[in-house]
């Protein structure tokens, strides 16, 4: 049906562009703005700061590099492949997918239970429904179809065997070949998967069969060899002057390009041209080779850190000079203690008589130029001779004086934030626990963001060429403490859930887990603002009760009614209290008379965020008691009276 409908628009898409001659034949692009140089197989080589060989040199041989890319290698595939079905079901009329059985019987919302038998804040399990149900039927909420399917577990076979057999002849795996495109990318910002194929041609026709074309190998190509075959506005499998460049299939013919979509030698259908691989764009091939590949074996990606049309830009270029630093450092403190040297300087020798020094002199000089670590003499004639007849000038300080430790964590710290590596992962011991779960959480974010990427620029593309849209390969998460982070934000909003519940509020939770919450609450608004705090009921149901009367939060000194285990109360029985309050109820300083002022004023203090002194001040002006007292009342009540304006 899908397919169908593919074949019905695109004739239609062709028809109108017939008949319709309002439409232009090509829009103009703006230009790349990315330096390059033309090929004559009409590829553009992009140039760059420094060459791509160069790059991975560095990212090979400087540790500040090295780390922080063999880490985020390392975390990304720590757990390996998983295969997992991309839907539950999925409608064969409107193509609609579900993540759960879209049953007409079972609702989509079901009653969330915080004290029920499903055991604690947990959702009430539901029944399973099986396509062969009598009692329940399957129907797309959309379109009304019951026409729904599940993942063929075929497709699921072909994806594991892809992820567990060699793709090449070199035995390497799909892990193997995935973990080199990624470090392309941490290097070269680029990545390139080659599909080599084995292609079904008709002797008379020339026409390639596409189904009985099979996959033989996948390969990484090293990005120093690639060129984009495309024109100056980026236009894949275009020259310059937007003709179509094409490649023949068969390898005999993969040297030239073609300006035909048939081959010239062979008559073979031919395909349109993406890259141009050439290895004497690296340093160092003793024989250099031109291959041409063509639409449909290549699956590639520009750019992880800086996308762009054709190229991306290696992040190293951004830290090349940070790196380098690094590299010179270690070269000086190799230097430092080789064969016990003192640092560059120079010895400075007095003489009287200059011609009986010379032949040392010479001697010297020779050693001088023969070994890097020798100390340049530098004779001074000096009649008067001296004390010092030699001395020595110290150029550069010790290590500890040019805070080679220091100097070093910053720069790491700088090329490890680029990966999003941070110094726990150079053998840096954090200050704290927290700031080792912070380093690590930030870490685990770069790390899924690889992981999303592969999938999407490569995973998901192997699987479309397989004709596989039910099944999806990835890589699984890593840390456990993003496990635990999950765990600990259900269990907060569970417990939000709970407290809305004993507000009088229906909870329903969805078969995504999603909670929902009505809008209006069976409590009335005098049950939940006029009475005081609200006790849910035992049994979930959303209705509370006010709490007692005496229990309401009230500014200290302010007269209470009684309980009956209180003076006055119906348990005491005192005649002097439970309609009024004795002076020893009452804060010093404060009386019946002054209460309410009292009251007033330091509720004025929090609404208008008074200082203590002029709280105090005011105190005393309005009541007439004496500085201290007012200091007291302030000291003790103003919180209390802040904690009562909360509650009411």
């Amino acid at each position: 049906m899908v397919e169908f409908r593919k074949s019905v628009a695109s004739a239609l898409n062709k028809a109108l562009n017939i008949v319709n001659k309002n439409y232009t034949e090509t829009t103009t692009r703006p230009s790349v703005a990315q330096p390059y140089m033309s090929t004559d197989t009409g590829a553009k080589l992009p140039i760059f700061p420094f060459p791509l060989t160069m790059i991975y040199e560095l990212a090979d041989n400087i540790d500040a590099l090295r780390i922080p890319i063999e880490t985020l290698n390392r975390e990304m595939f720590k757990n390996g492949f998983e295969v997992v079905e991309k839907w539950k079901y999925k409608c064969m009329n409107c193509s609609k997918e579900f993540q759960y059985a879209p049953t007409a019987d079972n609702p989509d919302e079901q009653p969330f239970e915080a004290n029920g038998d499903s055991g604690g804040a947990h959702p009430r399990k539901k029944k399973a429904i099986s396509l062969d149900s009598t009692t329940s039927t399957l129907v797309c909420d959309t379109c009304g179809s019951n026409d729904l399917v599940r993942p063929v577990p075929e497709h699921r076979k072909t994806l594991e065997d892809l992820m567990n057999e060699p793709v090449n002849s070199n035995q390497q795996t799909l892990e193997d070949v995935a973990r080199q495109l990624e470090r392309d990318f941490e290097i070269a910002d680029n990545a390139y998967l080659l599909l080599l194929k084995n292609y079904k041609i008709d002797d008379v026709t020339g026409k390639i069969d596409q189904e009985k074309t099979i996959i033989k190998e996948m390969l990484r190509i090293e990005p120093p060899q690639v060129a984009m075959i495309a024109d100056s506005d980026g236009r894949i499998g275009y020259d310059d002057k937007r003709n179509k460049i094409y490649v023949c299939p068969r390898f005999e013919h993969r040297d030239a390009r073609l300006v035909e979509p048939k081959c010239d030698r062979c008559g073979a259908e031919a395909l349109k041209a993406v890259i141009e691989v050439n290895s004497v764009y690296s340093i160092g091939i003793p024989q250099p080779k031109r291959v041409i590949y063509g639409e449909g074996e290549i699956i590639w990606k520009a750019g992880k850190y800086k996308p762009n049309l054709l190229y991306g830009f290696s992040p190293i270029y951004s830290v090349w000079s940070k790196a380098m630093s690094l590299s010179h450092m270690d070269e000086y403190i190799r230097k430092y203690f080789d064969k016990m040297r003192p640092p560059r300087g120079m010895l400075v020798i007095s003489s009287r008589n200059y011609d009986t020094f010379k032949k040392s002199w010479d001697v010297l000089e020779q050693k001088a130029q023969e070994d890097p670590y020798m100390i340049h003499p530098l004779l001074v004639e000096n009649d008067k001779g001296g004390k010092n007849p030699a001395q020595w000038l110290d150029f550069t300080g010790s290590l500890k004086e040019l805070e080679f430790i220091e100097v070093r964590k910053e720069l790491r710290m700088i090329i490890g934030a680029v990966y999003g590596v941070l110094p726990f992962y150079y053998g840096e011991t954090p200050a704290g626990w927290s700031q080792e779960g912070l380093q690590v959480t930030i870490t685990n974010r770069a790390v899924k963001f690889g992981q999303d990427i592969l999938k999407k620029a490569f995973f998901s593309k192997i699987s479309k060429m397989l004709n596989i849209d039910d099944w999806e390969l990835q890589l699984k998460t890593g840390e456990d403490t993003d496990k635990l982070r999950d765990l600990q934000q259900d269990g907060i909003e569970i417990q939000n859930m709970m407290m809305l519940q004993q507000m009088g509020f229906d909870i329903t939770r969805t078969h995504t887990g999603e909670f929902k919450v009505s809008k209006e609450t069976a409590l009335t608004a005098e049950m939940m603002f006029g009475v005081g705090a609200i006790n849910g009921n035992q049994n979930g149901a959303g209705k509370g009760k006010p709490a007692p009367k005496e229990d309401t939060q009230a500014f200290e000194g302010e007269p209470h009614n009684p309980r009956p285990s209180d003076i006055g109360g119906t348990g005491q029985g005192s005649p002097t209290s439970g309609s009024s309050m004795s002076k020893k109820s009452y804060h010093k300083g404060i009386t019946p008379a002054n209460f309410e002022v009292v009251k007033n004023t330091l509720q004025t203090a929090i609404d208008y965020d008074w200082k203590k002194t002029k709280t105090v001040e005011q105190l005393r002006k309005a009541t007439g008691m004496t500085v201290r007292d007012a200091r007291d009342i302030v000291a003790n009540e103003f919180q209390g009276v802040k904690v009562w304006e909360d509650e009411e």
